[in-house]
């Protein structure tokens, strides 16, 4: 099994939803508002300094469709 680094699963998480943004046009303040956290809070947690909590990471992943095994997986 792999594992994976924080900042390998920052960066995947990042890629992801860099992606949904390309794909829908919606922003990161769009996603952190869907989400329900300020965001401030959402860049912290997308950019490194803090981390997603499960559930946080599940309702990610939910919003920017994809399971949340995918979302730790680099996008190609």
């Amino acid at each position: 099994m792999n594992t994976l680094t924080k900042t390998a699963m920052t960066t995947a998480i990042k890629e992801r939803v860099a992606l949904y943004v390309a794909r829908t046009k919606n922003d990161r303040q769009t996603i952190a508002e869907q989400m329900g956290m300020p965001v401030s809070t959402f860049y912290s947690k997308l950019n490194g300094p803090s981390e997603f909590s499960f559930t946080e990471g599940k309702r990610l992943a939910e919003i920017i469709g994809c399971t949340v095994d995918e979302m730790f997986i680099r996008p190609n």
